[in-house]
């Protein structure tokens, strides 16, 4: 996996080389950034681009179906979810651990999205907007049966896909949140989705196809 950097700013640019080390990152001019990395993942510095360039440059990466995180300096919620609307995979803070750096890069190449969980839980109540519940859950139940889950699999997948937290799955279903996260992590696996926002998408494809 091909990994490419874009900051302009000194003290970024020695912390992600640091913190990257053991991929040895490939850093990005602003001309190449366009183009992005074959194959491979792409962090975007926001403070690095103007404002005049950064929609242009993200609808160009979309276009090219390029994985990529956008970190800043001063992470706002709004604004991550405007950028993964735009086709971002990540949003995070420019000074991220590096376990975290880890994790995120991990995630982009499965394909899924990473985001903190309050983005994430407003980006979901976006994409549901206008869904009502009972479709949802006759969706999700339809998407259930093919993926063979289990009764209480179930149960927590027809919560889930309108938007809750997994606090809140708890608290109706009467269960822990240990026991409500090993159910979910459950319910990808047998329906192949890589994060709550693909399984929410693959429930409305239900609504689709039928």
């Amino acid at each position: 996996m091909q990994l490419g950097i874009y900051t302009t700013q000194g003290n970024v640019l020695e912390r992600w080389q640091r913190l990257l080390a053991d991929v040895t990152p490939l850093q990005l001019s602003e001309a190449a950034l366009s183009e992005g990395v074959k194959d491979g993942v792409l962090l975007i510095h926001l403070e690095s681009l103007s404002p005049e360039r950064r929609k242009t440059l993200f609808q160009a990466l979309q276009v090219r179906g390029q994985l990529y995180a956008v970190l800043t300096d001063r992470p706002q919620d709004d604004e991550g979810i405007r950028l993964l609307a735009l086709g971002a995979r990540g949003y995070a803070s420019t000074f991220i651990t590096g376990s975290l750096l880890q994790q995120l890069i991990e995630t982009l190449c499965r394909g899924d999205i990473w985001a903190s969980p309050v983005v994430m839980q407003k980006l979901l109540r976006r994409l549901l907007n206008g869904q009502p519940a009972e479709l949802l859950s006759v969706q999700a139940e339809r998407l259930g049966i093919v993926a063979n889950l289990s009764e209480r699999e179930q149960q927590v997948m027809d919560i889930l896909v309108t938007g809750a937290s997994n606090k809140l799955i708890a608290r109706k279903l009467e269960i822990t949140e240990r026991t409500v996260k090993a159910h979910i992590s459950a319910i990808l696996r047998k329906t192949g989705a890589g994060d709550r926002v693909s399984l929410i998408l693959m429930a409305k494809e239900q609504e689709r196809l039928h």
